[in-house]
């Protein structure tokens, strides 16, 4: 019961997050049919329900018709999952799709668009994984609008073409946008009053080397074995 209600404001957050998109939704199939985003998005049934000492806790939650439609999302997957120490639970998304429209609509414009309050820039931040690889995601935090309680949210987020490196640059629109698939990750997690360490960071750790495990074998010019 604390995960699900602590959890409520990070669903609608993330709900904003993949709903916005109407006019880059219409550039969906701007390049015709793709096999490499066909088999992206098979990939996304490969992503596991436990990273390390992180496991889901309770069953996925799918976006609405809507927002799959106008964010030009052909594939994803929303989980909300629980870790060592009781840092309170977090909010993994991951979406598919073509490079148009899942690489614009960062949390900084659709959070605030949907009445959050962004708290100081974004930074880029560095997350080392468990298997030694060092991957770019920006990081922010918004305060939560009215009906929402008065308390914080953090995002993380970056973007990967090949499901093996993630990178967040600062115009992801011109380093994606002609991509023929295109992954987007978002982990989203409510501040806990006076705590300390790093949460979402201890869970990317964890999380992308079986993120690489599951996606990057949608990676037609990956090589065998790597």
């Amino acid at each position: 019961m604390k995960a699900a209600l602590a959890a409520g404001p990070v669903v609608a957050a993330v709900a904003a997050v993949a709903a916005a998109g109407v006019f880059h939704g219409r550039l969906t199939d701007r390049w015709g049919s793709s096999g490499q985003l066909e088999a992206a998005v098979a990939a996304m049934d490969r992503v596991p329900d436990r990273f390390g000492e992180w496991a889901a806790a309770g069953e996925d939650r799918p976006l609405d018709d809507d927002a799959l439609r106008v964010g030009g999302i052909r594939g994803h997957v929303q989980r909300t999952f629980t870790g060592p120490g009781d840092p309170g639970p977090l909010t993994l998304l991951v979406v598919c799709g073509r490079g148009g429209p899942i690489s614009v609509h960062t949390p900084d414009v659709c959070f605030t668009g949907a009445g959050f309050r962004q708290l100081g820039r974004e930074q880029a931040v560095k997350v080392r994984g468990a298997d030694g690889r060092e991957d770019t995601f920006k990081a922010a935090r918004f305060a939560e609008p009215a009906g929402f309680g008065r308390g914080e949210q953090e995002v993380y987020w970056a973007w990967s073409a090949d499901g093996r490196t993630w990178d967040a640059p600062d115009n992801p629109r011109l380093a994606f946008a002609r991509k023929k698939a295109l992954y987007k990750l978002y982990v989203v997690r409510r501040l806990v009053p006076g705590e300390t360490g790093k949460p979402s960071e201890a869970f990317l750790g964890q999380a992308l080397p079986g993120l690489r495990a599951a996606l990057a074998a949608a990676d037609p010019d990956r090589a065998p074995g790597g």
